[in-house]
């Protein structure tokens, strides 16, 4: 339920220590990015903000992956 898919991010900042909570989940990044290009005129989190947690997520998930990878190939 604190994935910010039925409510923008910024909609939390009444209850700060939510708003941060939230931000450990990845799902509310996308959410963010596709608001923010679907309703723009809506608040919603900065774009460097879920860009830049979609890039460093992406990565990091796609560098594991390749390790767990070549682990297995190489036994």
């Amino acid at each position: 339920m604190l994935g910010c898919v039925y409510y923008p991010w910024t909609a939390l900042h009444p209850i700060r220590w939510v708003q941060v909570l939230t931000l450990a989940n990845p799902l509310v990044y996308m959410s963010e990015g596709l608001r923010a290009n679907l309703t723009p005129s809506t608040g919603h989190m900065p774009t460097w903000a879920y860009l830049t947690a979609l890039t460093l997520g992406t990565a990091a998930l796609g560098h594991l992956a390749l390790r767990r990878f070549a682990r297995r190939v190489q036994t």
